[in-house]
């Protein structure tokens, strides 16, 4: 059973049973069906999707031969999101189980490869294609354990030099990643520094890192679709679980000039969301595609 499923509102008394039940009932529904032909065997592939709130569900993908024998392939929890960003180039890779799939983009903000789990592989094999490629990517993240912190105090001016930080770093970042050698020698200089700026204020002055560090985004674990996350909650919004009757949270957080919306169950989420404060959290990426 996906432990993600939690963060859309699946937790108290979620049994083996119940979730069973939940995911035939999707796998015989007539409706919401989006199949797509499999371009090297005789079978399809549908994706069923039960929609549980707003932007929230489950979401079971099937596979059905020529025959109409049916089986699961797999079922994951979703949020929907349609904040499409686009990106030049876009690289997928298939799961070594299942027809599940892993994008990349190179994100200038953040100045990665940013990895994601895809939520509509019909698009995929529509084109059939999968290597760089140009496509519109809306992110969104599910997280099962998470915590509100206190801003970093900032006048006016000081938010306004962190602005014009990130719009110069993506700059740089973007030249760099077209071969400008000058702007790869500034970007490591920069990391350089503050690395060494952030050493000597928590290691030498003793200072807590969270109130150093503004943001963070970081690979974590093993799966490269799991991120560790921190930064500024700009907006948030309380979603009712139609089916078990749970609260969930979806944070839009900022994170060095790129917003993430965050679902996460209400019980799982330590403090209580305002804007300006921040999250820190351990987010599962996942994103929904236009080729």
């Amino acid at each position: 059973m996906n432990r993600y499923f939690r963060a859309i509102g699946f937790l108290n008394n979620f049994t083996i049973q119940e979730y069973e039940k939940i995911v035939e009932d999707i796998t015989f529904r007539p409706e919401g069906s989006a199949i797509a032909d499999h371009p090297q065997a005789k079978y399809f592939i549908l994706d069923k999707s039960l929609d549980c709130g707003e932007n929230i569900g489950i979401c079971v993908r099937i596979i059905k031969d020529t025959k109409g024998n049916i089986h699961r392939d797999t079922v994951f929890p979703y949020l929907r999101t349609t904040n499409y960003v686009e990106h030049k180039t876009c690289s997928f890779e298939k799961k070594i189980s299942g027809e599940e799939f892993l994008g990349v983009y190179e994100d200038a903000n953040l100045g990665e490869n940013i990895f994601f789990y895809v939520q509509n592989v019909d698009e995929l094999y529509k084109k059939n294609v999968l290597k760089e490629i140009e496509s519109s990517v809306s992110i969104s993240g599910l997280s099962i354990a998470g915590n509100v912190i206190l801003p970093i105090k900032k006048d006016d001016i000081q938010k306004q030099n962190a602005s014009e930080y990130n719009k110069n770093r993506a700059n740089l970042l973007n030249k760099a990643s077209n071969g400008d050698r000058n702007a790869f020698a500034a970007v490591r200089y920069d990391d350089i520094m503050t690395n060494v700026t952030v050493s000597e204020q928590v290691f030498v002055e003793s200072m807590d890192i969270y109130t150093v560090v503004d943001s963070s985004f970081i690979p974590c674990g093993a799966e490269c679709d799991l991120y560790s996350v921190l930064g500024e909650i700009v907006d948030f919004k309380m979603i009712h679980n139609n089916v078990s009757g749970e609260n969930i949270y979806v944070l839009n957080v900022l994170v060095k000039g790129t917003v993430i919306p965050v679902c996460i169950n209400e019980k799982d989420l330590f403090g209580e969301p305002q804007i300006g404060f921040r999250f820190k959290g351990t987010v599962w990426l996942q994103g929904r595609i236009k080729l």
